[in-house]
């Protein structure tokens, strides 16, 4: 029994790491003081961040926000190939909520992805649209993780032409 107990030990102290046995991990990174570090402090209400990351917007915020990008021909055309990539096998190719992915979500008992030509989706704001775009709903998943804002405004300004396109 001693001899196991000693092999477990080399083992341990022979696997890469920093640390090669790892009891209490929550302890590791918890926000701590350490020696002669001052306290941390919150940053200030409606400050920026300097890390290059966009500032979310909460739902009622978002409402209100417009689109910055101006609806140009490059515009609808990345708008029109991220949507082809990212949303069209869940949405379709027109948006009208019939792509094969839809099939597959309704057969596991969720809701088939919607028709964003409805008015449900067309009466939103693009500020409405971006923020579901960007936290994701039920089952579609949160975009700002792979998609950038600029890019998800040029899907936004492509939803509102596949809606002209088939008014």
């Amino acid at each position: 029994m001693l001899l196991a107990a000693a092999l477990g030990l080399v083992v341990a102290a022979c696997s890469k790491g920093t640390y090669a046995v790892d009891i209490f991990p929550e302890q590791h990174y918890q926000q701590s003081l350490k020696k002669q570090e001052p306290p941390r402090i919150d940053p200030p209400e409606g400050a920026v961040p300097i890390t290059g990351r966009e500032v979310p917007l909460d739902f009622a915020t978002a409402d209100n926000t417009s689109n910055p990008l101006p609806r140009t021909r490059e515009v609808l055309q990345q708008g029109a190939e991220l949507y082809r990539v990212n949303c069209s096998m869940c949405h379709g190719p027109e948006g009208q909520g019939d792509g094969a992915v839809g099939d597959i979500l309704v057969r596991d008992g969720y809701s088939r992805p919607p028709n964003l030509l409805a008015d449900a989706t067309q009466n939103r704001s693009d500020g409405s649209i971006f923020w579901v775009l960007s936290n994701g709903v039920v089952v579609m998943p949160n975009f700002s993780l792979l998609v950038d804002a600029e890019d998800r405004w040029s899907i936004v300004h492509y939803l509102r032409f596949l809606e002209g396109q088939n008014r």
